[in-house]
């Protein structure tokens, strides 16, 4: 049965439920979807496709697609197949790790659950998953929106290319996962007009190179640089660290500064701005995760960039 509730979410669903909602929501659907999961199998969506009853609706498809999702298997590259057949758009957001449907811009469900069959309960062993069923108010469509404005649309050149480095590192051996080719990593480049606070560097540079210490902080750093399983010497962390999101995010916007600099207040308030989570952090945190960052490029030597600390105000200079 379909909760009835007064408030503006249902209760908190198991997967079971969750399919009463998809079910009902996707045989309802008039006009369009927007499919939002980290992770993508095949069987999951021809599963949403079959319980669709206007097979003709328009449909936008995000996943993440990072080099050990598809390595790993956790995503199809065939699903991008299946969606060009359909005439839907399949995108990507590195580092993506939502999971959500919108469906028509009113009926939303969102919770743990990707659009696998074990996410979506199809199998007698399945993921355990818990979800919610909202109607979405016009801040959850522009919060959505935001988020989507930095999804890469996978066209057939670049789906050639991943289908090239899949069958080039078949035989790849855990945990050590291959680089993706300068072609992809081109083909890819992001907007990235948006970004959050997980997307920065939360311990100093000596303790991710202190092998003694161990904390969140800095696991969440070595997930971030994909080093697990590898040292953390000084040139692979510089290549890493060039990956980031945040780095190619402040490559692109001191570009567009006057002169080409920054200076420390000028770029907290800019991170400030540029934040996605809500709430923001305070001031003081910003300023403690930029500061972590400016250690990063100093230390790595990062090459087109110059720091200086006149007058007390750091000065942030592009070179390249």
């Amino acid at each position: 049965m379909l909760y009835t509730f007064n408030s503006n979410r249902s209760p908190i669903l198991n997967s079971g439920q969750l399919q009463k909602y998809f079910k009902k929501y996707l045989n309802d659907c008039k006009n369009e979807i927007i499919i939002c999961s980290a992770f993508i199998k095949t069987t999951g969506i021809k599963w949403f496709y079959k319980n669709l009853s206007n097979k003709k609706i328009k449909c936008r498809v995000i996943s993440r697609w990072n080099k050990e999702d598809l390595l790993s298997n956790v995503s199809d590259i065939e699903v991008y197949e299946f969606c060009k057949e359909l005439g839907w758009s399949f995108e990507i957001i590195e580092n993506l790790h939502a999971k959500f449907y919108l469906i028509d811009k009113k009926n939303l469900i969102c919770g743990s659950l990707n659009l696998t069959a074990k996410g979506l309960g199809l199998l007698p062993i399945s993921n355990k998953e818990f979800g919610f069923f909202l109607k979405a108010e016009d801040e959850d469509i522009s919060n959505i929106q935001t988020l989507l404005n930095d999804s890469i649309k996978i066209n057939d050149e670049l789906f050639a290319e991943y289908k090239k480095f899949l069958a080039k590192h078949k035989n790849f051996k855990f945990p050590k996962y291959p680089e993706f080719p300068d072609k992809i990593k081109k083909l890819k480049e992001k907007k990235l007009k948006k970004i959050w606070v997980n997307d920065f560097m939360f311990s100093k540079f000596e303790d991710l190179l202190d092998d003694k210490k161990n904390s969140k902080d800095k696991n969440h750093d070595k997930f971030l640089l994909n080093l697990s399983g590898e040292a953390t010497d000084i040139k692979n962390l510089r290549i890493k660290f060039r990956e980031l999101d945040i780095f190619k995010w402040f490559i692109k916007n001191i570009k567009l500064q006057k002169n080409k600099t920054f200076f420390f207040g000028e770029l907290s308030s800019l991170i400030h701005n540029s934040l996605f989570d809500d709430p923001k952090p305070y001031r003081k945190s910003i300023k403690i995760l930029q500061s972590n960052f400016l250690d990063y490029l100093y230390k790595l030597k990062i090459k087109e960039i110059k720091i200086e600390r006149p007058e007390h105000s750091q000065k942030i200079s592009y070179l390249g």
